[in-house]
């Protein structure tokens, strides 16, 4: 028997407060059933390999094509990685980069095809977890966390023009508020032919809680009050409301993302798990 691990996983999306359309896209799928939540419904899973897929995107780029940067790049991933089947779970991490360079040229494929998008984009935060293992890839700077023990633990660092400065010491953290190109981001999917998706990967263990989301929450949320949120909820369909709560409490000047995932136990022989709100 292959051992499996309980997951709860749930997601949600808001345009917030100050933009016409959501342009950021969220996928939850278990690549071996091809079942997929989004709008998600918090749901648990018995997580074998090849695992389920965590992915939040942000498009960028005109006022349809980051909607279509964002969907393009979720769907691609996705299918790119149900299509390697079983191989996903023998080297997840270098299936998940695979899968994001095809993404990239999915995008640039599309642009070219219809000119009127050429310009959209779409950072990318996607992750597989298995059931002793999470393997995550980023491009741009929607990101990655881990609450462990009480701690939050950045697990991506943002690929942005200000993080290299603050990283080399060229810009001060102080400074960072005030920098006039704080949002540009290093790279994006679908705006350059080569991109370099940073891989991290990592064990997990019971009693984990991860969270992927855009920076539409970690814009305006500082760290500590999403520490707070997610060990404070006890549900993660509480705690992924409470995050898209506190984004928009702090004016949701963004679309805003998340998804929380919860890490149960392990099991020889699973049983039929429940599904539905938990």
């Amino acid at each position: 028997m292959r051992p499996h691990r309980l997951y709860t996983i749930c997601g949600g999306t808001d345009t917030g407060s100050q933009r016409n359309q959501n342009q950021d896209t969220f996928v939850i799928a278990d690549l071996e059933s091809g079942r997929i939540e989004r709008p998600c419904i918090s749901t648990d899973v018995w997580v074998a390999r090849p695992g389920v897929l965590m992915l939040v995107c942000d498009g960028m780029g005109g006022p349809a094509a980051g909607d279509v940067a964002s969907r393009l790049a979720a769907s691609s991933i996705k299918q790119g990685l149900q299509a390697e089947g079983d191989n996903v779970g023998r080297a997840p991490a270098h299936s998940l980069k695979r899968a994001v360079l095809q993404a990239n040229k999915v995008i640039l494929n599309e642009a070219n095809a219809h000119p009127e998008e050429r310009g959209m984009g779409t950072t990318c935060t996607a992750a597989l977890v298995s059931p002793d293992r999470l393997a995550i890839a980023q491009v741009g700077d929607s990101r990655a966390y881990l609450m462990r023990d009480g701690k939050l633990i950045p697990l991506t660092r943002d690929q942005t023009l200000v993080a290299d400065l603050v990283a080399s010491g060229a810009l001060k953290p102080d400074q960072v508020e005030q920098f006039p190109f704080r949002h540009v981001l290093a790279q994006a999917l679908g705006t350059k032919p080569n991109v370099n998706p940073v891989i991290t990967d990592i064990e997990v263990r019971e009693g984990d809680r991860l969270l992927l989301c855009s920076d539409g929450l970690h814009g305006s949320v500082p760290d500590a009050t999403i520490a707070a949120i997610l060990s404070g909820a006890g549900k993660v369909a509480d705690a992924s409301q409470a995050l898209i709560d506190a984004a928009l409490a702090a004016g949701g000047p963004d679309n805003v993302t998340v998804v929380v995932a919860d890490c149960g136990p392990l099991s020889d022989q699973p049983p039929r798990a429940p599904r539905g709100n938990a």
